[in-house]
């Protein structure tokens, strides 16, 4: 699975409050603590109050744990702050993960069109690059991601996602370069490895991915992405026991990977188990493969299990 990164933790560093309580919020949101941080930060607010940066974060980190109070706390913001460009890019990143795409598009541009602050402005070209990729529009990706890196050079992020929007866009030599330049210059920065197997695996370079799955399980050992890419390659390489190991490794650490339900499928297509075939097909379209990726698990529904 490829990686583009969309703005997620990464705007947390510059909203520029002091309160130690905000402090440790944005620090357990970045670990990947949301429900703690959200009970930090509404202890906070309550105490001192809101202002647009905290209703922001509030937003932000209630996608990551009640989407329904996330819309609503988003639409609050919009109404209260009408100029807030960090609220529309929340807005834009929202419409991005229920895959409302052109909604997501006019809100950040909305956004950018807001925007006075030149890092604020770097988040919501990364993230626009990331829609507009995943909408096909792979130009304008490759045109926000360049922008991004005039405003910070040689940032990874916007490196990786230019890497991503090159190799579809049928540039594949260039966009292996650009993700083991950074791979020189920052060997832990994982989106490098995952998007270096998932890229190897897409040319039928399955030895070459292996070892790049393998070098970013070193840097982390628990990475769900890298485990299931891991375990598709042992799958293409022949090694089925592994792979339906490192694939089910990479569930217990995120249970609603749908497109690792989609590989275990395939896996037990191979091993002609129909049961446990049409089991995993029905996990991946109800953690909603086509809304994500396409068609491609409805069509062996229809040709395996009904």
């Amino acid at each position: 699975m490829k990686l583009i990164v969309l703005i997620s933790f990464m705007f947390l560093a510059n909203l520029g409050w002091t309160q130690t309580n905000i402090t440790e919020a944005k620090k357990l949101f970045a670990a990947g603590k949301p429900k703690k941080a959200l009970d930090i930060l509404e202890k906070e607010i309550a105490k001192n109050g809101e202002d647009e940066n905290s209703v922001n974060l509030r937003s932000k980190i209630l996608m990551f744990v009640d989407g329904d109070k996330a819309w609503e706390s988003i639409q609050k913001t919009i109404q209260k702050y009408p100029n807030s460009a960090r609220a529309y890019l929340n807005r834009g990143t929202f419409f991005f993960e229920v895959r409302q795409m052109q909604n997501s598009i006019s809100d950040l541009n909305k956004a950018y069109e807001l925007c006075k602050d030149d890092s604020l402005k770097y988040e919501i070209l990364l993230c626009r690059s990331g829609v507009y990729h995943h909408d096909e529009t792979i130009s304008k990706a490759i045109a926000d991601c360049r922008e991004a890196l005039a405003l910070r050079p040689d940032d990874f992020d916007a490196l990786n996602n230019l890497s991503t929007s090159l190799f579809d866009n049928g540039e594949a030599e260039e966009s292996e370069k650009i993700l083991l330049k950074i791979k020189a210059i920052d060997s832990n920065y994982i989106g490098t490895y995952i998007n270096l197997g998932y890229q190897m695996q897409q040319v039928n370079k399955f030895d070459k991915a292996k070892k790049y799955l393998l070098e970013g399980l070193k840097v982390q050992p628990e990475n769900a992405y890298l485990l299931n890419n891991l375990g598709y390659t042992e799958f293409k390489l022949g090694d089925i026991d592994n792979a339906i190991k490192n694939i089910n490794r990479s569930l217990k650490i995120m249970p609603t990977n749908s497109y690792a339900y989609r590989n275990l499928a395939l896996i037990y297509l191979e091993k002609n188990d129909k049961t446990k075939v049409c089991e995993n097909i029905n996990k991946s379209l109800s953690n909603n493969f086509t809304e994500m990726y396409g068609e491609e698990v409805k069509e062996l529904k229809k040709k395996y299990c009904l």
